[in-house]
């Protein structure tokens, strides 16, 4: 999906054709309804939790706006001002070969560059590479296990295509995924600088749509000029829908993984996925080891836990069992607020804690300390030390301490 890029017009569909938005309607209707009227801002921040739907949301609002339909003031689709899906730009973006529609995303940095003009083709060649993928799994990890960011190169290359007026199109829309990545550690500010001139005077036919779990790492500038829309979590009938629709689940099985999910829909994807199989077991298991050294509060417990994880490119692995912790913590406060009816494994969770009582208010301290954890995941932190600071801090608040304080 970039300018420049070899389009076949008789290519068979694939999974991207039909990686629709899941869940998020009402905001659709009103993306659709500013794009109908004209009004959509130039710059959009679409933001929320992990697995919610933004890559798709984004990619369906770049496909609007540059809808044939739309281009030529036909009536909107349905009222709602969405892409029509059978003009050639709705088809060429659905299989991501759209010329004006421009995806990036946080990727390696490359080795053996020499310069920064080789650095940009070896980054841009890169790209190519995972949009490929892409095509066949709209949802696919990129580099999971790898240290990434939209590095300084990468925001040159997407400076230098807006610079380029449309190849087929009136509109250029880039799409910039996890945006608060340009900048992979925090004293390197140098990419989201670069990136704030092209939002402080973009083109006329330039529309920028970033998207972001951990929004307030982004620059404050960036923030203040992009307007920001919420990206919500799905209502879990909705997941569950979702994954008996689509994956053909059993209905008790998607409502039990959907309940796993917290509301992101492409999260319940990827557990239903991995429910059977090795990497799920081992993620669970992995979950309740992190609660059990926890709860244990000793720091040999802790140093025996996080030790079997590697100090470095160990993200792929850390991410899921976080992830899992998540739901076991989940399911100990509805045991803690007598809702255990509600949890996803009260008789589990019961038994990690050998039926001891513990507060409701414990939970949420550590409920906490897992999202900064994940966070951490995201900004490639090393693993090692984020599991040790994590059970550090679920250890003090069991214990009846809070995170931070110390013997």
């Amino acid at each position: 999906m970039a300018a420049g890029e070899a389009v076949n017009p008789g290519r068979p569909e694939t999974a991207a054709d039909v990686a629709e938005p899941w869940g998020q309607d009402d905001l659709r209707r009103r993306v659709g309804a500013a794009i109908a009227a004209g009004r959509l801002p130039q710059s959009l921040l679409l933001h929320g939790p992990e697995g919610v739907g933004k890559r798709p949301l984004a990619l369906w609002i770049a496909r609007a706006l540059q809808c044939g339909a739309q281009q030529s003031g036909e009536p909107p689709r349905n009222g709602e001002g969405g892409p029509c899906g059978t003009c050639r730009s709705c088809r060429m973006a659905a299989r991501l070969e759209h010329p004006d529609i421009h995806l990036h995303f946080p990727m390696p940095r490359p080795k053996g560059t020499t310069s920064r003009a080789k650095l940009r083709e070896a980054i841009e060649a890169q790209r190519h590479e995972r949009l490929a993928l892409l095509r066949d799994d709209l949802h696919a990890r990129l580099d999971p296990d790898a240290v990434t960011g939209l590095y300084v190169a990468a925001v040159e290359n997407i400076r230098g295509q807006a610079s380029r007026r449309p190849s087929m199109a009136r509109k250029a829309v880039f799409v910039v995924e996890d945006a608060d990545r340009m900048v992979p550690q925090s004293a390197s500010p140098e990419a989201a600088n670069a990136f704030l001139k092209l939002l402080e005077e973009p083109p006329d036919f330039a529309w920028i749509v970033l998207t972001s779990s951990r929004p307030e790492a982004l620059l404050p500038t960036i923030r203040s000029r992009s307007v920001p829309l919420r990206v919500a979590p799905v209502a879990t009938d909705s997941v569950a829908a979702y994954l008996t629709d689509q994956l053909g689940a059993p209905p008790d099985r998607a409502l039990a993984v959907a309940r796993r999910a917290d509301g992101a829909v492409y999260r319940a994807r990827r557990l239903m996925r991995t429910t059977e199989s090795e990497d799920s077991d081992t993620s669970e298991t992995a979950a309740d080891q992190l609660l059990a050294a926890a709860l244990d509060g000793s720091p040999a417990a802790r140093y025996r836990t996080a030790s079997r994880y590697s100090a470095r490119g160990a993200r792929g692995n850390l991410g899921p069992a976080l992830e899992d912790l998540r739901v076991r913590l989940r399911d100990l406060l509805c045991v803690a607020v007598d809702a255990a009816s509600q949890a996803h494994d009260a008789d589990r969770v019961q038994r990690l804690t050998r039926g001891g009582a513990v507060t409701d208010r414990a939970v949420l301290h550590a409920l906490g300390s897992v999202e900064r954890a994940l966070e951490g995941v995201g900004r490639n932190m090393n693993p090692q030390a984020t599991i040790a600071l994590l059970l550090q801090e679920m250890g003090a608040a069991f214990a009846g301490r809070r995170p931070g304080t110390h013997h």
